[in-house]
């Protein structure tokens, strides 16, 4: 549509018309928002005032995970959409709990779960069926792992919950299960408490440069 073609949507029907000649135009493909998920939960574990800018999202986004903004004000950050990129900053302090139906945005589950451990919140995920049939049994393998850190965990086919936590055990070698979101999911808590990860090479099969990333802002790898 940006360069002048005709789409049409109709229920599971999609038509593109025949357009003779289109509008020559440089167009930038947005990037991925659960990607975003994890600076998020970076700068949500964070003193108030640190802040961040990542390149190539908008406000009106078609992506599900560009929900973000939205969920992350509960841990007192903010979103700014300016030239193309989001800064988002920790601006507040976080509430005490947090409670939402992910149905639509399952892969950002582990990333919000970690960062209520983290802050010491009060959460309940839901709508997270498809979590089990992942690269690992996501919902298990999140009790796993937030258990050896000291969390209290409870798990149904569809929900995970957790119960507030004062102190994070420290030097605890977290799991992945060869997945990918289990290693940038913990990743940020670094900012709390000393961890490892183990196999962080999983990471490659969706962000092959995330460590880079994360030494760029100060969290060494």
């Amino acid at each position: 549509e940006e360069i002048g073609v005709k789409i049409d949507v109709n229920n599971k029907k999609i038509s593109v018309s025949h357009t003779p000649k289109v509008v020559a135009k440089i167009l930038t493909v947005e990037s991925d928002w659960s990607s975003a998920s994890y600076f998020y939960a970076m700068i949500a574990l964070s003193d108030i005032g640190k802040s961040i800018s990542l390149s190539h999202f908008c406000s009106s986004s078609l992506q599900g995970d560009s929900i973000l903004p939205e969920l992350y004000a509960v841990f007192g950050v903010d979103t700014k959409y300016e030239n193309n990129q989001i800064i988002i900053t920790k601006t507040a302090q976080h509430q005490k709990s947090f409670e939402r139906s992910l149905i639509d945005t399952p892969d950002i589950a582990q990333t919000i779960a970690v960062t209520c451990f983290g802050l010491g919140m009060a959460c309940t995920l839901t709508g997270l069926h498809t979590l089990k049939i992942k690269e690992t049994d996501r919902l298990q393998a999140l009790k796993n792992e937030l258990e050896k850190l000291g969390g209290f965990v409870a798990l149904t086919n569809n929900s995970i919950t957790i119960r507030p936590s004062g102190e994070i055990v420290s030097n605890v070698l977290i799991k992945t299960y060869h997945d990918h979101r289990m290693a940038m999911a913990f990743a940020p808590l670094a900012l709390k408490v000393a961890i490892g990860i183990e196999n962080p090479e999983v990471v490659s099969k969706s962000y092959p440069d995330f460590w880079k990333d994360l030494e760029k802002i100060g969290i060494g790898i």
